[in-house]
């Protein structure tokens, strides 16, 4: 009989551990959801900062080579034209050149 009892009280005891190991962990409040994105956000400055500086280097050093400025007057000239041909006075071809942004890989967040 004392056997039982063990036998008993031992599987209780696992089946507790069972379903309390079963549970879901409760879902966090939205102000703890803030806190750990605020928290994500703040650890990633430091490398986006770093990220935009690459960038911005690698476009300033694109920019100072002879060949891209002769590339950029090439692209203008042709657009011109193009305008031209398409029956705008010089006039308006020349204001929609110097409206038109220059090809870019990435398009900035205007």
């Amino acid at each position: 009989m004392h056997r039982h009892a063990i036998v008993f009280s031992a599987l209780c005891t696992l089946s507790s551990l069972a379903f309390s190991q079963s549970l879901p962990s409760p879902k966090p409040s939205p102000e703890d959801m803030q806190k750990m994105m605020d928290s994500s956000m703040v650890s990633m400055l430091p490398i986006l900062g770093r990220m935009t500086e690459v960038h911005l280097e690698a476009q300033l050093n694109v920019a100072a080579r002879p060949e891209t400025a002769e590339r950029i007057a090439t692209f203008k000239k042709n657009l011109f034209d193009a305008l031209r041909r398409k029956g705008f006075t010089a006039e308006q071809s020349l204001q929609m050149v110097n409206l038109t942004a220059l090809p870019a890989a990435a398009q900035s967040g205007k």
